[in-house]
């Protein structure tokens, strides 16, 4: 190779270091090749400790800074008559190949195509999250099969996860936060948390950072190794308790069919830390069932199904009244199909102002009428503690 295109190889190779400093968690390693006649030397740089790379070459191992190997790269490219380095990211591949033509650099995409069986998925729908493009995502979250088909019993799963993707975009691509944080309440097994990872990263190409929280150690634990695996070094899951957890101001909280008040755990939590936007299915309503009476309909909700039907309405409702009071628009729409599950209303949530005296004087009316005091009204407190 020619001496003149060291300081090129140089910049390159400096561009390379910028990245993987802004984008350090979607890193997957750097492969290179170094070719003199016949004769190839492969080598790779790994995520080390810290900010460090681990360099393996010619059978050793050592660590180094970015800088450290861009030095070791150039020196050791002039020895040899070509060198074609791979910097791999999620979703993305950076090549720079040396010769005597000079360095030249370029970018693919990374792309995956599996065969995946007809009757898998939905013959009319567009899915946001391809199963030929993110095999290896479905197999980890256990929804695709080894042999790259969509197991049977997880293709209701797959489709109401995909379908709370399409609900969710806006908010997703309104958010002119230069990193998408997103915080995940009562993550359970974290579906929804890794295929957002994926779909914010890999499908919006925004930076993120995805947070589950769960008060069970092991989904917790069982969601930490699922990362490892798939190498989603953006994630953190952390066992606690809603009720006392604190969070800086994230992007958007989720929680899909958190039980009863543990919806309001995660609207609370999104209030009192100021969560630009909301993504609630909420489950099993149970606290307000019996705390009141309205005059007049007695002779309707003395039916237990009658009753127990309306408390869920109701209690969505004053949900979504809270939320406009502390300043959020809202909406509310069925993301699957009843035949589904009954528990199929997702609530949606943006903040657009600080407060609503409008929506807190209905909602403050309706608490006075009813005498009741909603869970929802105990989490949003700003010091709440349940202690």
């Amino acid at each position: 190779m020619r001496k003149q295109d060291a300081s090129t190889l140089t910049l390159f190779l400096s561009g390379l270091a910028g990245r993987y400093r802004e984008n350090r968690d979607y890193f997957n390693g750097i492969e290179f090749t170094f070719t003199s006649g016949r004769k190839s030397f492969r080598g790779r740089a790994a995520r080390g400790e810290g900010e460090a790379l681990r360099l393996s070459f010619n059978g050793q191992s050592r660590q180094m800074d970015f800088t450290g190997f861009t030095k070791f790269y150039t020196e050791e490219a002039m020895k040899y008559d070509s060198a074609v380095l791979e910097y791999l990211e999620r979703g993305a591949t950076m090549i720079i190949e040396a010769d005597e033509r000079g360095v030249r650099s370029r970018q693919t995409d990374t792309k995956r195509t599996e065969t995946v069986a007809a009757s898998s998925v939905l013959p009319d729908r567009d899915y946001i999250i391809k199963a030929s493009d993110a095999p290896e995502l479905l197999k980890a979250i256990g929804i695709m099969s080894a042999d790259g088909k969509i197991r049977n019993n997880m293709i209701r799963k797959y489709n109401q996860i995909d379908h709370f993707l399409e609900l969710v975009r806006p908010l997703l691509e309104e958010d002119d936060s230069d990193t998408i944080t997103v915080l995940d309440c009562g993550c359970g097994k974290s579906y929804l948390s890794f295929v957002l990872n994926y779909f914010i990263r890999d499908v919006l190409r925004r930076r993120c950072r995805i947070t589950g929280v769960d008060i069970a150690p092991g989904v917790i634990e069982a969601s930490r190794k699922t990362a490892e695996q798939l190498g989603y070094a953006n994630m953190e899951f952390i066992c606690a308790d809603l009720r006392t957890y604190q969070a800086d101001r994230p992007s958007m909280v989720i929680s899909l069919h958190a039980c009863d008040t543990a919806t309001d755990m995660a609207m609370g939590l999104a209030v009192r830390s100021g969560a630009k936007s909301i993504a609630c299915v909420p489950c099993c309503h149970h606290e307000l069932l019996g705390q009141y009476q309205f005059p007049g309909l007695s002779a309707i909700t003395r039916h237990g199904v009658f009753a127990a039907r309306f408390n869920d309405l109701f209690t969505d409702g004053l949900r979504m009244l809270k939320l406009e009071s502390m300043g959020y628009k809202t909406s509310v729409v069925e993301y699957i199909s009843p035949l589904d599950t009954p528990k199929n209303l997702l609530i949606t949530a943006r903040k657009v102002a600080d407060s609503n005296p409008e929506a807190k004087r209905e909602y403050d009316e309706l608490c006075r009428t009813l005498r009741i005091f909603p869970a929802i009204e105990r989490e949003c407190l700003p010091e709440f503690d349940e202690a």
